[in-house]
């Protein structure tokens, strides 16, 4: 039976988050005692066993730092795919399909990998069967407590590179109990540390900043040819928490544009959850949205799962309101015209960021972008964009190996 502890503590007069915190400090407890004993268990130890949690093939965004273990007598990796522990009629729910196209995924590239949810008994794998060592988590929702980094704290030291890049400043990047469970948990700049710092209970004492090791895969290569422009809109339509989407403003004022301009090579890259989410938030009907998709596939590349790394390497240009792509196609050196909603708040990194790139709150200020910058390909924020590059020491990073080392002089 579900018990309410918020309710509970507010009838008591203890207030809302009193049991809540209360839980939260028996687990640190428990994980404090479990780590001082893994931790001796590793001191000696030859060969790490390391597993990947994985639940979408769409945001694995750890393949360098995969690729340098295996080539390290050191590690063992493993990329263990499960399935997210949300209801039916959440917009993040998984069917046993999605499972089985994120394992196809990995084992299509070669790659080690393993259930970690039973398809046929429709139940999730506890963590240690796999033998872990570590832990590096992707996601920090709808993770099943077998699975979660309080149970396997008894077992495994559990690590965090997100598979976001930290767009906002909103509670959920860096204040979810999950935050607070992790042994190590990995940020792509100081700026971001420093923030997360001030507002983490802990202080951020699980934090280092490292990169990211998407960033080891976006090639400066001049040789290559840039062909597309890729349209990626966040899923976050409507709602009051979470709001990065600007959809409903734009959605078909863009594709109305690419259909007027089929000299261009379009890609529409849509958020996994945009589709799912328009649905039940019941914002357009399923034919509505069908017939959506459908007129872009029929002018451009569509593209709803799997690396889109290929496409951001032989793109020109993005046109976009997802907020970890700010951050991440700002390597590639190329332009994007950021689609604005009035509840997003940039961090630091990404308001430096937003400078270098031609914003639009609005359709008059989009269509100007779009005549300037895609058409006239008038890139005049080129320069300033590359010298805020530089100064951020994002472009050839080396954050695999700086992860890698870290792992091993904590063990």
């Amino acid at each position: 039976m579900y018990i309410n502890y918020e309710k509970i503590g507010e009838k008591l007069g203890f207030g809302r988050d009193f049991f809540y915190n209360l839980k939260v400090k028996q687990n640190l407890d428990y994980i404090d005692k479990n780590r001082k004993k893994v931790l001796k268990k590793l001191k000696n130890k030859a060969k790490l066993n390391v597993i990947f949690y994985v639940y979408d093939e769409s945001k694995w965004k750890s393949q360098s730092v995969y690729d340098l273990m295996e080539q390290d007598e050191r590690f063992n990796p493993l990329i263990v795919v499960t399935k997210n522990c949300a209801i039916k009629e959440n917009a993040n729910y998984q069917t046993k399909k999605d499972v089985q196209k994120c394992y196809d995924f990995f084992k299509n590239k070669g790659m080690k990998v393993e259930y970690g949810y039973d398809i046929k008994n429709d139940d999730f794998i506890p963590f240690e069967k796999f033998c872990p060592d570590i832990i590096i988590y992707s996601h920090p929702w709808y993770v099943y407590k077998t699975q979660g980094p309080v149970v396997c704290s008894k077992f495994a030291l559990t690590f965090y590179i997100p598979y976001f890049i930290p767009a906002s400043e909103q509670w959920h990047e860096y204040g979810l109990r999950f935050h607070q469970y992790l042994f190590r948990h990995y940020v792509p700049t100081d700026l971001v540390k420093d923030f997360y710092s001030k507002n983490m209970p802990n202080k951020g004492k699980s934090l280092k900043t490292v990169g990211h090791p998407i960033f080891n895969c976006y090639k400066n290569n001049h040789d290559v040819e840039k062909k597309y422009i890729i349209y990626a809109p966040h899923w976050t339509v409507c709602g009051e928490n979470l709001r990065f989407g600007t959809f409903d403003w734009n959605g078909k004022k863009i594709l109305e544009f690419a259909k007027l301009h089929p000299e261009l090579n379009w890609v529409f890259r849509p958020h996994p959850l945009l589709y799912k989410f328009i649905l039940t938030s019941g914002f357009m009907s399923k034919e509505e949205i069908d017939s959506y998709y459908e007129e872009w596939k029929n002018i451009g590349i569509f593209s709803d799962g799997g690396s889109y790394i290929q496409l951001f390497n032989e793109s020109y240009a993005m046109i976009t309101d997802c907020g970890s792509f700010l951050t991440e196609y700002f390597v590639t050196e190329n332009p994007i015209i950021h689609l604005i909603s009035d509840k997003f708040v940039p961090n630091s990194t990404v308001n430096a960021i937003d400078k270098t790139y031609y914003t639009a709150k609005n359709t008059e200020e989009l269509f100007e972008h779009l005549n300037e910058v895609i058409l006239n390909k008038n890139d005049y924020k080129k320069i300033e964009r590359l010298e805020l590059l530089n100064k951020l020491g994002l472009k050839n990073n080396n954050s695999a190996e700086l992860i890698i080392n870290d792992i091993l002089e904590l063990i």
